[in-house]
């Protein structure tokens, strides 16, 4: 007779079936934001997609996410101030993030890890690359 007792409230982000790991796209460029959740789902990552850092922090307001991959040269509001203001939510200072830029030759890489970014990708990369970076940050079940 293990188990839970039967009023005890489940500790928060526990449930009793294994989630899929859900993984917040921001990425303005439509074919590349298709091509990454393609990557990602063979490998049964749930992904939400946002276009713009904006609606990023909208879709943060009702979604719990684990793991965020975010373009840097965004309009409405770029990587930089999305990570910066993700960064400033109650709940989201651990949760990675990882950049993708198209001008790691620009520092634009280093740029992101300084403001809160876990690590970047140059595009265009290897859909073998990506998965080794999310398999990595994201926290074993």
């Amino acid at each position: 007779m293990g188990g839970r007792p039967m009023n005890t409230p489940m500790p928060l982000g526990a449930s009793t079936s294994v989630r899929q790991p859900t993984i917040l796209i921001i990425e303005n460029e439509v074919s590349n934001r298709i091509l990454i959740e393609r990557v990602l789902s063979t490998r049964g990552y749930r992904c939400i997609s946002a276009s713009n850092g904006q609606e990023a922090l909208d879709i943060l307001d009702h979604e719990r996410v684990d793991l965020i991959l975010t373009d840097l040269s965004m309009p409405v509001l770029d990587g930089y101030r999305t990570t910066q203001l993700i960064r400033a939510r109650p709940g989201m200072e651990h949760v990675p993030i990882v950049a993708v830029t198209a001008y790691a030759l620009n520092d634009e890489g280093e740029a992101a890890i300084h403001i809160g970014c876990n690590e970047y990708l140059t595009k265009p990369f290897k859909p073998r690359q990506l998965l080794e970076v999310v398999d990595r940050l994201l926290p074993k079940a």
